[in-house]
């Protein structure tokens, strides 16, 4: 068959590392005797001053890699124990921790009878102090809005399995990818708008008027409001469709402005440890190592990237958040506690035709600062966990410090200086027992 004898020929000439180009046809010996020879032996020059290549498969399969200090290994193992706690106390301080203040700013946000607006942390604090009910009932529907959580994941993982719709964007992500993106978005909290609707009547009514909800109760309500989406009003509950709207724009603006403001704010934490790092190396001649690992620096940065663009994201769309939060809340019979008196309840007794009537109508009624109804609790619930969160930032920087060996030899932390004059020999910086930079 034509080319066989050819491919018979270079495969031979492979197996024994000779150049393709060079052509040894015409010794008998290499098509006869060496075809019987396996490619494990060792090879033997055949030629005059033949040139040996090396091969793939003459390399190591695993090469040698440089033996870390003890140091660089303790760092290593602090960090990641660093990394892993205050991502999980981050977790449960966005969850955990902030969900009583998320109970009194949904409270205040749906009393349209309410005379006191609290907008300052001082007054949401007292009048939360005189409740009757104890600290417990500040963890009221808390199962049911981390349930909701859950199943907005679920939703969102279920649309971009079945649809091209991509879940995670990137830095270098296309505009069109961009707009998938947040088209899965609108899709996935179109879809949970019943159940936010439901979890966030567990939230906000008394416990002492109501029933405790069941666990599977968000799912009952939520179901039933979302398998009537097409059905008219009946009474004063709004159909699920003229919720979805104002519903999903919330959600999307948050989540636009919160991810933008969370990556200006690790941007620029990197320009400043840039500028850090720079400012060191003009002035020590040699830029320190840092004693913290950089898994732990970047989560570090990111969670406190995160923090910030959910502030700025609350803070910008609250007087949004009460209005969506009147129309969720619509026609269900719900009875809420007065944070007025501290002991009273009463029903919240709406009429709103929409969006835009229950905007005009707030305005009228309550005035501008109705929109901004419990606005002190948000202040609150960021101060408190900004200060858990830096405040555990400062002792696992401070563990991760003490955790690696504190002495090192001369060989180690000796640094030449750059500047030093001319004919005098270089000072070195460190002896035998200081601290590592």
């Amino acid at each position: 068959m034509a080319g066989l004898d050819d491919y018979q020929f270079y495969a031979t000439l492979r197996d024994h590392n000779n150049p393709f180009w060079k052509r040894a046809d015409s010794n008998p010996d290499l098509m006869t005797s060496d075809m019987s020879d396996g490619p494990d032996l060792p090879y033997q020059p055949k030629f005059e001053n033949e040139t040996r290549y090396p091969r793939p498969s003459d390399l190591p399969e695993r090469l040698p890699s440089t033996p870390k200090s003890p140091r660089d290994r303790g760092e290593a193992i602090a960090g990641r124990y660093a990394e892993l706690s205050i991502s999980i106390v981050s977790l449960m301080g966005e969850n955990l921790l902030s969900h009583p203040f998320t109970v009194l700013r949904r409270v205040c946000q749906v009393d349209v009878s309410s005379k006191r607006q609290h907008l300052l942390p001082i007054t949401i604090l007292y009048a939360s102090m005189k409740s009757q009910q104890g600290i417990t009932v500040l963890w009221k529907g808390l199962g049911s809005v981390l349930i909701v959580k859950g199943l907005t994941m679920g939703v969102e993982d279920v649309i971009s399995k079945f649809t091209p719709l991509p879940k995670d964007v990137y830095a270098g992500s296309s505009v069109r990818t961009v707009s998938q993106h947040l088209l899965l978005k609108c899709l996935s909290l179109a879809v949970v708008t019943p159940f936010l609707a439901a979890s966030l009547v567990e939230t906000v009514q008394s416990s002492v008027a109501c029933e405790s909800p069941g666990i599977f109760d968000v799912f009952k309500e939520g179901l039933t409001r979302l398998l009537s989406f097409t059905q008219p009003q009946i009474g004063r509950l709004l159909p699920i469709w003229l919720v979805v709207v104002p519903t999903v724009t919330h959600g999307l603006l948050h989540y636009i402005i919160g991810n933008a403001a969370s990556t200006l704010a690790q941007h620029a934490c990197h320009a400043q440890y840039l500028q850090k790092q720079g400012a060191t190396a003009r002035r020590e001649g040699a830029v320190a190592k840092n004693y913290v690992s950089g898994s732990f620096n970047d989560t570090s940065t990111r969670l406190h990237a995160a923090f910030f663009g959910h502030l700025v994201a609350d803070v910008l769309l609250y007087p949004m958040e009460t209005l969506v939060h009147r129309l969720q809340l619509q026609g269900t019979r719900t009875i809420i506690d007065s944070l007025d008196a501290g002991y009273d309840v009463r029903p919240v007794l709406t009429r709103y035709e929409g969006f835009w009537d229950c905007l005009s109508t707030t305005i009228r009624d309550e005035g501008p600062l109705g929109l901004m109804k419990g606005f002190g609790a948000v202040c609150l619930q960021y101060a408190v966990y900004g200060a858990v969160l830096n405040s555990l930032d400062s002792v696992l920087r401070a563990g991760v410090r003490c955790s690696v060996p504190a002495v090192c030899s001369v060989r180690c932390c000796a640094q030449v200086r750059p500047r030093h004059r001319e004919g005098s020999k270089p000072r070195l910086r460190g002896t035998v027992g200081r601290r590592c930079a």
